[in-house]
């Protein structure tokens, strides 16, 4: 997976995740990668196989999908919003926080 916009298609897996500056900032500010990596390994595989198969929120202007993470060691439970590019398939990772 890459950040800043870069593109990343895993070999086998046929689909692009691509996080956005918003999300690399969000990442930044739960301690970095090595802090969250590890709670979202699941996220990411599921990404990967199904992004439809996620939870979607629909309204007028807007319209994403979230997926949610149980607390794993000392991260807390994690939501991360993302968007699905129908067209390619391209996941675009948005934003990251605690889920409270």
């Amino acid at each position: 997976m890459k950040s800043g916009g870069c593109r990343d298609k895993v070999a086998g897996k046929g689909r692009e995740i691509v996080e956005t500056e918003e999300f690399a900032a969000a990442v930044a500010k739960l301690g970095g990668h090595r802090a969250v990596d590890e709670a979202l390994a699941t996220i990411y595989d599921g990404l990967y196989r199904n992004p439809h198969g996620f939870e979607h929120f629909e309204t007028p202007p807007f319209s994403f999908r979230y997926a949610r993470t149980k607390k794993i060691g000392m991260m807390p439970p994690l939501v991360v919003i993302f968007r699905i590019i129908d067209e390619d398939g391209t996941v675009y990772l948005d934003h990251i926080e605690e889920d409270l």
